[in-house]
């Protein structure tokens, strides 16, 4: 796995910032020495808190409006439509 080999990478940091990534990826990252900086750490968190309240905000409004949309397959311009919508 190229994180383990190179903790330090661009690659490394680019992808720990992934929200999705960002909570094995930073465990897995700590317990490499010599560590992470503690920005590091507290820029994973804050982008990983902001991605989850986005899912949260967002969710329901596809939902409510996907259930009415039966029978069609929305694309990403519709779920981008349904998410701007009242």
């Amino acid at each position: 796995m190229p994180i383990m080999q190179s903790p330090g990478s661009t690659f490394a940091r680019c992808f720990t910032l992934f929200p999705p990534a960002t909570p094995s990826l930073l465990l897995l990252r700590i317990a490499i020495p010599p560590g992470l900086p503690w920005w590091e750490i507290a820029l994973g968190v804050v982008l990983t808190t902001i991605f989850m309240f986005a899912c949260v905000w967002a969710g329901p409004k596809i939902f409510r409006i996907g259930i009415l949309a039966q029978g069609q397959a929305p694309s990403f311009a519709k779920l981008f439509k349904w998410i701007l919508s009242k």
